[in-house]
């Protein structure tokens, strides 16, 4: 019998050879791997506990890892996410029956930041609209104005973790002032470049906003109909971290009242693959939308696969995982 089990639920990575490499330090492990059983793995909660009820560890991507899953697993240590965010995951559930909750809190923040910075930068250059003005031979400076210094302008990060630290060490070399909000931020002598101030100040000064915060039941729809009143007109928005933090419907309202002037998107409230179906594409002349591409490059992903592992290991043998979600 093996020494441990660990179970892959599902993964849309070509393979899980980095992450086996790294298991192969356990000695003798049964891998349990979904994604050879049903194409893309098994995300249904009622599908997943025959195959995790007696697992030591647990990888999951999308999968349902609801408060029923957990409770039918009797030996389990551990649950990693392939993911910053844990929005798939009980929590508090996992904690209740002693396992530790993971996640790789590190592996894209270059990539990330690099791509809100692309978004800002495109919103305000009008790169996009500009590319397709010329595609379609309608060359105009009149479309695309009025272009502003963006070394002008406030931006407001809002959330201000590792991703956002490191957007804003990019964009002070390109904007004046910056604010930031985080509810959780203690540390802040370290950033005294940086205003920190409440949520409804930055929404009200800022003219560009942008978005860094976790996923969790209490900043669904952060961003909603009172939070896009309280902004200048014509302010710009972009979202690199999670669909789910704005409210789309008010979104919408907002971009039709001119209180949106435009927006850049990496993450859309609707699963990735609906994408192209969000009322959000009528607008596409002001909301550029790339396809959850942020975290994504060859580097980041090799970083994913072996810190997931490694999370593994960890937490199996030495008690403690490299990242513990609290």
């Amino acid at each position: 019998m093996a020494k441990y089990k660990i179970v892959f639920t599902d993964y849309y990575y070509a393979d899980n050879k980095v992450e086996l490499q790294v298991l192969s330090q356990l000695g003798d492990v049964e891998i349990v791997d979904c994604t050879k059983i049903v194409p893309g793995g098994i995300k249904d909660a009622d599908l997943l506990i025959p195959y995790v009820k007696d697992a030591d560890a647990v990888v999951v991507q999308f999968a349902n890892m609801s408060k029923e899953v957990i409770n039918t697993m009797r030996y389990c240590k551990i649950i990693v996410r392939y993911a910053i965010g844990v929005d798939v995951i009980d929590v508090a559930a996992a904690h209740s029956r002693g396992i530790t909750v993971s996640n790789v809190p590190d592996y894209c923040i270059e990539e990330v930041s690099d791509t809100a910075v692309a978004h800002i930068l495109n919103l305000y250059r009008s790169i996009s609209r500009s590319n397709t003005l010329v595609h379609d031979r309608a060359w105009s400076l009149s479309a695309i104005q009025p272009l502003k210094r963006l070394r002008d302008a406030t931006v407001g990060l809002v959330g201000f973790g590792h991703i956002a630290r490191r957007t804003a060490e990019k964009l002070r070399e390109l904007t004046a002032h910056i604010l930031a909000y985080d509810p959780y931020i203690t540390d802040t002598q370290s950033y005294d470049w940086v205003e920190f101030v409440g949520l409804d100040t930055l929404l009200s000064r800022s003219d560009v906003v942008s978005i860094h915060a976790p996923l969790t039941k209490d900043t669904k729809h952060m961003i909603g109909e009172r939070e896009f009143s309280l902004m200048k007109d014509g302010t710009y928005i972009v979202n690199t971290s999670r669909g789910g933090l704005i409210d789309e419907k008010a979104l919408i309202a907002a971009l039709d009242e001119g209180k949106i002037r435009g927006a850049g998107l990496d993450v859309l409230d609707t699963p990735d693959s609906a994408y192209s179906d969000s009322p959000l594409m009528q607008y596409s002349d002001r909301v550029f939308v790339t396809q959850h591409l942020g975290w994504y490059s060859e580097a980041s992903i090799i970083e994913l696969k072996q810190k997931v592992a490694r999370n593994i290991v960890a937490r199996l043998v030495n008690g403690k995982a490299l990242y513990e979600v609290k």
